[in-house]
């Protein structure tokens, strides 16, 4: 009985052994599972939100050009726009089935081009936020950032200068491609990049809208100044401008202190560059996909210059 009794022992034991193990197993398959599940889920989502995002972009396209179709003479456009932005908030958040997406239109004509505006613009605009001997060094080290060669303006930054500082990025010796490298570029500050953030673009034209350019902008730019740029506000405060000869005459009254050549062919009155900023989601999802897609207005249509995607 005693040899048969260890054996029922061992054999419980075995079975309890293999009852743990099926359990383990058990255990990792469904986690398996719940984790595949859960990536499905993720890949769902992301897609949805994806083209929820594409399907905000196709809508404020058609609409712009239906709007750009309408309008054949710099006035119409001026008026055109005016009645874009209010078309906009029916695309704030539109139900497109299980997914969801709302678009903003920005006007690039609005800002300075990072990679394009007159050195003296961008000095005037950082002065603005931080001391003008720090603004027009961090000018001088964007301009050797983007230059092909590694010799150092007065003020600037090459490669050398990058080591020695312990940075972790070099200079690309090209353009900008995406605004975050502007960080990268030393002397730019958190702080700095933060305050000129909605200033400034990469896929500006060197048009200046005056009906869109904010104070600091116009403030930045040479001919025009703070006294200009506040009377352009001022100006803009009892309707749209329709025509550059207008600012110009405001410019130029007796005791407008702004000083200096006005840019003329720079200035416009309505866009020559818009962003269409598109952001899709899935209902109950937190995943939010962002597509940014810069255009140029040409003969009243419009042509993709660049096309930005990013998960938020």
């Amino acid at each position: 009985m005693s040899g048969r009794a260890g054996a029922r022992g061992v054999a419980l034991v075995l079975v309890l052994l293999l009852l743990v193990l099926l359990g383990t197993v058990a255990a990792v398959v469904i986690g398996s599972t719940q984790t595949a599940s859960s990536a499905l889920l993720n890949l769902r989502a992301r897609t949805l939100a994806r083209y929820a995002a594409e399907s905000g972009v196709v809508e404020a396209t058609a609409l712009i050009e239906r709007r750009l179709m309408s309008a054949s003479t710099p006035a119409q456009q001026v008026l055109a726009f005016g009645e874009l932005e209010r078309e906009l908030t029916d695309l704030q958040d539109v139900t497109l089935g299980s997914a969801r997406f709302g678009v903003a239109i920005v006007n690039l004509n609005g800002r300075l081009d990072l990679n394009r505006a007159d050195p003296a613009a961008l000095t005037g605009l950082f002065s603005q936020f931080v001391r003008p001997e720090l603004a027009g060094a961090v000018v001088d080290a964007l301009r050797d950032w983007r230059d092909a060669d590694d010799v150092a303006r007065p003020e600037g930054a090459e490669r050398d200068a990058y080591l020695s500082a312990g940075s972790p990025f070099l200079p690309r010796n090209a353009p900008l491609e995406r605004s975050h490298e502007f960080r990268r570029i030393l002397g730019v500050t958190e702080s700095l990049a933060t305050a000129v953030e909605p200033f400034v673009t990469l896929d500006g034209d060197l048009r200046l809208d005056v009906n869109a350019a904010s104070e600091p902008v116009l403030a930045a730019v040479p001919g025009i100044g703070p006294s200009g740029a506040r009377l352009i506000i001022a100006g803009r405060r009892l309707g749209k401008f329709t025509s550059i000869p207008q600012v110009l005459a405001l410019l130029s009254r007796p005791g407008a202190g702004t000083g200096g050549t006005v840019p003329l062919a720079q200035l416009v009155v309505s866009p020559s560059r818009l962003l269409v900023v598109s952001r899709g989601w899935s209902a109950g999802h937190p995943l939010t996909h962002e597509i940014q897609a810069a255009y140029a207005l040409i003969a009243q249509r419009l042509v993709l210059k660049s096309w930005r995607e990013r998960d938020l």
